[in-house]
């Protein structure tokens, strides 16, 4: 008689091992972080959304986590029947790829431009004193009586 409740209890919890390991509530919203709800439409992800949809979403992926799928697989099923759209962050290939890199190329080709106007105005204000610099002597004691010439009339 007392073997028969924990017959019971073995035969409930071995239902649970059955399907696989069991998966923390970390490990299950790392992975549902990374999906949008379309319960939701799309605004929240599966952790945060209230919905029935978003709930059924969120067992699915701990009964995938549990029999041991990788997240990568995860969200590669849910992208191949959503869509793109489905997926918080988009994935870096083909035109995501241009489009996830494009903020950094941008502020890149900044710096450069910033760069070479600098090296310009530099090498501009460098020819205007060499010009002064190679000044005949002529042209200099010219300049000298000018000056003086100035300073007396003040």
């Amino acid at each position: 008689m007392k073997i028969f409740p924990l017959l019971l209890l073995l035969l409930f919890s071995g239902s649970n091992t059955a399907s696989g390991r069991e998966v923390s509530l970390m490990e299950l919203e790392e992975v549902t972080n990374l999906i949008m709800s379309p319960g939701c439409d799309y605004i929240y992800t599966l952790s945060n959304c209230p919905s029935a949809t978003a709930e059924q979403m969120r067992e699915f992926v701990k009964d995938r986590l549990a029999k041991g799928e990788s997240k990568e697989f995860i969200l590669d099923y849910f992208e191949k029947v959503y869509g793109p759209r489905i997926l918080a962050q988009p994935s870096k290939k083909g035109f995501y790829f241009v489009a996830w890199w494009f903020p950094y190329f941008l502020l890149l080709d900044f710096f450069i431009l910033a760069g070479v106007f600098l090296f310009l105005w530099h090498r501009k204000s460098r020819k205007k004193d060499a010009l002064s610099d190679n000044m005949s002597p002529e042209i200099e004691t010219l300049l000298e009586d000018e000056v003086r010439r100035f300073k007396e009339s003040e």
